[in-house]
């Protein structure tokens, strides 16, 4: 059986491991919540609905330019 001391240190790192994500929830939650600030600021926006009809607009043209990006990488990698 497990000593006592290596159950402690098992359950601390569970704890740990918890704290860590939570952090990590926190972190993502508050990045998302900048970004979402910034975009309706930038595009002087003052609803969220019409911020995402912006966002749906846009969306095809962000997935073509990031494609366009991923592609120039991959040849400027294998030169």
């Amino acid at each position: 059986m497990a000593s006592e001391k290596t159950k402690n240190q098992i359950l601390e790192i569970e704890e740990q491991i918890k704290r860590l994500r939570d952090k990590q929830k926190r972190l993502v939650a508050k990045t998302q919540s900048e970004i979402g600030k910034y975009v309706m600021d930038t595009w002087n926006i003052q609803d969220t609905e019409s911020a995402k009809v912006f966002i749906d607009l846009f969306k095809e043209q962000v997935h073509s330019s990031q494609q366009v990006a991923t592609s120039d990488e991959s040849t400027d990698q294998g030169s």
